[in-house]
């Protein structure tokens, strides 16, 4: 059994069967209906929202940060994130949301917005320069059902 095989199986698990057929058909009519960019906006907004009704307190640290992204996320059986400070940049992974699974593969791209907008909201309150952006890096996943994000300066 490989990490890859049991993150897969926990996102299989994280949608209500009630659920799929009708969020894979609310996904095929967004990918129909709208460019991937404008989608990947209005999750961006949709994650805006979600972080706005769960703030995290105050942080000191990088550990108090990923333990309040992480007691947020957990609230709501919507996995966890990791966090790796770089030279250039924090690296964000979070994985076994139940998005993969909720809007199928193709989705991927455009729902990597809705953890843009959740992360960069609770930085922001976390007075994180402005410059600094909240980007989703999807060459970082390795197949795994995971959003690899990095918070980084914003290019000129």
């Amino acid at each position: 059994m490989t990490d890859k095989d049991i993150l897969s199986y926990y996102e299989r698990s994280t949608c209500s069967v009630q659920w799929l057929e009708f969020n894979r058909a609310f996904a095929a009519e967004l990918s129909a209906g709208l460019p991937p960019e404008e989608i990947r906006q209005l999750f961006r907004r949709i994650g805006e929202r979600v972080a706005v009704a769960l703030p995290i307190e105050r942080c000191d640290t990088v550990e108090q940060l990923r333990a309040g992204f992480n007691s947020r996320w957990k609230s709501i059986d919507w996995g966890f994130a990791t966090l790796q400070e770089q030279s250039d940049h924090l690296g964000i992974v979070h994985a076994c949301s139940p998005l993969a699974m909720a809007f199928g593969p193709d989705a991927t791209d455009w729902a990597g917005g809705f953890f843009e907008g959740a992360y960069q909201t609770w930085f922001a309150a976390q007075g994180t320069p402005a410059d600094l952006k909240v980007r989703a890096d999807s060459s970082g996943a390795d197949g795994l059902p995971q959003v690899v994000l990095r918070l980084e300066r914003a290019p000129q």
